[in-house]
This record gives structure tokens, sequence and C-alpha cells, in this order.
């Protein structure tokens, strides 16, 4: 009986792909020449029934993926397209923007600075970019890596600065998973350790997601005043302990600013030099 479920588990999960590569290639069907193209006309390129054929454009369709022309000649990309492009073009250039700011702070710092965006879908984080440590020993992480909301500065801060009713729907939906034994895994303490964060301006973390590493972020704002990344360091608790913190926050404070101002954001600047940081963007 196990034997039969896992077959039907993987036919499921075999025609799940094939559907979406059959609207892949439908998609793929439209080009500069051909804008607009008839159900015939797919059907025919993506060598389908009719029926299937339809069936794939209705649900393409239903979530604007697909069009109908306002001439009734046949079918149009969508502006869902539209949007997902414009999501993909900001983190290529939130990516390129960042670069040259994660060396700087890599080089004030001497170690690893990463870039993180939220992944609302999963609601998780991902470390978009980094910059490695030039130390021998070092922190690093694989880049596109999805990691947890609740764990380590760089996904804490991006939490921490959603809107309060986006904080709580999160809370109230993700498991806690206890990585390491400073985890935070109890709701309450999590929500207090995010308004801290709010209020301090930046995100700390100490051994949350691995052995003996630590962890300093700040929020990246966009031209609307949203959060739309963390930027920080992660390193090992020996070159950056507790009586650092304070100091490399100003450093990654400043990266945030920096980073801000590039997208657009209204920033307050900074303070005289030796003070916090002015974090505070919108």
């Amino acid at each position: 009986m196990k034997r039969v479920f896992e077959q039907e588990r993987l036919r499921k999960e075999a025609s799940g792909m094939s559907t979406i590569n059959r609207m892949c290639a439908i998609l793929n069907t439209f080009s500069e020449e051909q804008k607009v193209l008839t159900l015939s006309d797919i059907g025919r390129r993506i060598n389908l029934p009719k029926s299937t054929t339809h069936r794939l454009l209705a649900t393409l369709e239903a979530q604007g993926i697909l069009m109908r022309d306002n001439e009734g000649r046949g079918y149009r990309l969508g502006y869902q397209l539209i949007r997902w492009g414009t999501l993909a073009q900001s983190s290529l250039d939130l990516r390129n923007l960042a670069l040259p700011i994660l060396q700087k702070l890599s080089t004030d710092t001497q170690e690893t600075a990463v870039l993180s965006v939220i992944d609302y879908a999963h609601m998780a984080a991902i470390w978009l970019e980094q910059i490695e440590s030039p130390q021998a020993v070092r922190w690093v992480k694989r880049v596109g890596q999805r990691v947890y909301l609740h764990a380590g500065a760089s996904s804490k801060v991006l939490w921490a600065f959603l809107p309060e009713e986006e904080i709580e729907y999160i809370l109230n939906r993700i498991e806690l998973v206890p990585i390491q034994s400073s985890t935070i895994t109890d709701k309450e303490r999590m929500r207090r350790e995010l308004h801290e964060i709010r209020r301090r301006g930046y995100a700390v973390s100490i051994e949350e997601t691995d052995p003996g590493a630590m962890g300093v972020a700040a929020p990246v704002y966009d031209h609307r005043n949203k959060v739309v990344a963390g930027i920080g360091i992660i390193a090992p608790i020996s070159r950056v302990p507790e009586e650092l913190i304070p100091e490399v926050a100003k450093t990654v404070l400043d990266a945030s600013y920096q980073l801000s101002r590039l997208l657009g954001a209204h920033v307050t600047g900074k303070l005289a030099a030796g003070k916090e940081v002015v974090g505070r963007i919108g």
C-alpha cells in the first residue's frame, strides 16, 4: 500500500511539472513579432489538443498572466507579467546597487557582509548577495538560500520592520523551529524581540543559526519608505563579542543608510561621529 501511495505521489508531481512546462511553452510562443495569438495558433505551436490548450489558457487568463485581445483576435501577455517583471528588475537593481556598499561594509568590518530579502510566499528570508570576509576563519552562506525568518539578524530585521498587522500575521502562521539553543521559539518572546529591534533600529543574533556565529543587520528602505532588504554582517563571536556590537552596528547602520538613499528613501542622516546612526527613515 505504501508503494502505491508513493507511485501516486510521483505521478501527481510529474503531472504538475508537465502542466508548468506546458504553460511556460505557451508563454514562450509570444514574441515581439507575434504579440497576439489565437487558440489555434498556440495549440499548433506547442503541439497540444485544442481542449487541453483551452484549459491551460483559461487558467493563465484567470491568473492575469494572459488576457484577451481587445479586438477579440486571441490572447496577449497579461499585466501580471509586468508586475513580476518589475519585481525581478527591482531585485536586480537592488543587488547591483548594494554590491559596492557590501564590499565597503566587509572591508570596514573585516567580516562577511550580507544582503537579504523577504520571501512572502514561503514566509522566509533569502540571501540575495554576500561579500566574504578576508579573514581565514569566516562565516558564509549560499547566495539564493532560503532561511528561517525567526533566526538570525538578517532575517529578523526583515520581519521586525513590517507593519504591525503583517508581523502578527506571520507570527501566527510560522513555526518557530529550534535551530540552536539560542533560537527564539516562544511567540511572546519573539514579539518582544521584534519590537526591540524596531526600537533599537537594528537586529542582533548570537548563536541563533550556527554555533559560534553572530550577526548584526539593519533595514534597507526604498523610495516608498518600505523595507525591501536587510544589510548586515555575520562573524565569529570571538571577533565581535557583545561589547563590540554597538560599534559594529554603527557601521552596519551607515551601510543601510547609504543603500536606502540610493534606492530613493527619505533618510534623516547621521548624528555626529561617535553617536548612533539615525536609522529612522520616513
